[in-house]
C-alpha cells in the first residue's frame, strides 16, 4: 500500500494573540484579553502563569462571554487562586471557547502577600 498526501485548506489558523504578555495586577478587574469579532472564531486557549504567587496573595480570573447578538457579557467562568501554587501545577489553562459575539478574560489581585504581582499570560485564538 502507498500513502497518499492530500492538500487541505486550513479551516482555522491558530496563532498567539498580540494581547499575550505580562500584566501587573491591580485590585480592580483588569481586561487581559478581549475579542468581539463579528463572525465565528475560536478562543483556542489561555495559559496564565501563577508562579509568582506567595503566601497571602489571591488572584481572581474571570471569563465573560456574550451569548446573543447585542447581548450583555455574562460570566462563563470565575476562578480564585490563593497563596503559593503547587510546583507541578503553577499555571491556569482556559479554553477552548467557540464564539460569535465576544469573549473577555479579566484578572484582579484581591489580597497582597508582599506586592502587586506581574503575571505572564499567553492567549491563542483562531480565525479563518
Amino acid at each position: 500500500m502507498c500513502a497518499t498526501a492530500y492538500t487541505v485548506p486550513a479551516i482555522l489558523r491558530v496563532s498567539r494573540s498580540t494581547q499575550s504578555g505580562q500584566y501587573t495586577m491591580t485590585a480592580a478587574w483588569q481586561v487581559v484579553y478581549t475579542n468581539s469579532a463579528p463572525y465565528a472564531w475560536l478562543f483556542a486557549t489561555a495559559e496564565i502563569n501563577l508562579t509568582p504567587m506567595i503566601a497571602g496573595d489571591t488572584i481572581d480570573i474571570r471569563v465573560r462571554k456574550i451569548n446573543v447578538d447585542g447581548g450583555a457579557q455574562v460570566v462563563h467562568h470565575l476562578m480564585s487562586y490563593s497563596d503559593v501554587q503547587p510546583v507541578n501545577h503553577p499555571a491556569v489553562r482556559i479554553g477552548p471557547l467557540l464564539d460569535v459575539y465576544g469573549v473577555e478574560v479579566s484578572m484582579r489581585q484581591t489580597a497582597v502577600g508582599a506586592a502587586l504581582l506581574d503575571i505572564d499570560c499567553e492567549f491563542f485564538d483562531a480565525f479563518r
